[in-house]
C-alpha cells in the first residue's frame, strides 16, 4: 500500500475538531476497514483510488444508523459495506451506463451525462444524494475525480480533483474554524463550499 500522509493528517485534524466541537459525532467514526470488506468492494467496482483505500484503513465510514450524527452538512461518511450496498441499489433503481439515456441538456466532457454509472462510487450520503468518486470519467476527466450525485444524475462537472483533495479541504475548513455547530442536532455546518 502506498503511504498517504496527507490523508492521515487530514483525519487527525478532523478527529481533533470533532472531539472538541461535537464529540458524539466523533464517536460514530468506525475503525479501519477489514481486508474482506475492502476486497469485496474492489471486486464489485474495480480498482479503488489509493486515497480512498488509505482513508478507509483509518475510518471505515461512520456508525450512524439514525443519520442524526452526520460528519458535516448532514452528510454521513459511508463504510465500504454501505458503499457497496448503495452501488447495488443505485444500479437496480437507475440502471447503469449500459442501459441509460443521456441527458441532452448537459454538455459532456468530464462526467458522463446519464442518471447512473457503474463507475460512480458514492462515499457520503444524505437521503440518497452525496459525493461520489468517478472511476469511469469521460476523456477530459480524471479517474478518481469527485462528483456530486443528486437522486437522478450527476453534476455536470467534478467538484474536486480527487477524494484526497476533498478530504484535505474539509480538514482545512475545520482547522480554520470555518463552521458552526447546529446546537439542536449537534452536527457541523461548514461555512464554505468544498468544491473546486
Amino acid at each position: 500500500m502506498v503511504e498517504m500522509p496527507h490523508i492521515a493528517e487530514a483525519w487527525k485534524t478532523i478527529e481533533r475538531v470533532l472531539r472538541e466541537s461535537v464529540p458524539a459525532v466523533a464517536d460514530t467514526l468506525r475503525p479501519g476497514v477489514d481486508d474482506a470488506a475492502l476486497a469485496e468492494l474492489t471486486r464489485a467496482v474495480g480498482e479503488l483510488p489509493d486515497e480512498l483505500v488509505a482513508s478507509l484503513r483509518i475510518h471505515d465510514g461512520q456508525d450512524n444508523p439514525t443519520r442524526l450524527l452526520d460528519l458535516f452538512d448532514y452528510l454521513t461518511f459511508l463504510s465500504a459495506e454501505a458503499m457497496l450496498d448503495d452501488h447495488r441499489v443505485r444500479g437496480e433503481a437507475l440502471g447503469d451506463d449500459l442501459d441509460s439515456d443521456e441527458y441532452s441538456w448537459m454538455t459532456p466532457d468530464r462526467v458522463r451525462t446519464i442518471p447512473n454509472s457503474r463507475g460512480w462510487l458514492r462515499f457520503t450520503d444524505s437521503d440518497g444524494t452525496g459525493h461520489a468518486i468517478d472511476l469511469d470519467p469521460l476523456s477530459a476527466g480524471e479517474r478518481g475525480q469527485v462528483i456530486w450525485l443528486p437522486i437522478d444524475g450527476p453534476t455536470p462537472t467534478p467538484i474536486a480533483a480527487s477524494y484526497g483533495a476533498l478530504l484535505t479541504r474539509l480538514a482545512r475548513c475545520l482547522e480554520d474554524g470555518d463552521f458552526t455547530v447546529d446546537e439542536e442536532l449537534g452536527v457541523l455546518r461548514l461555512g464554505r463550499d468544498l468544491t473546486t
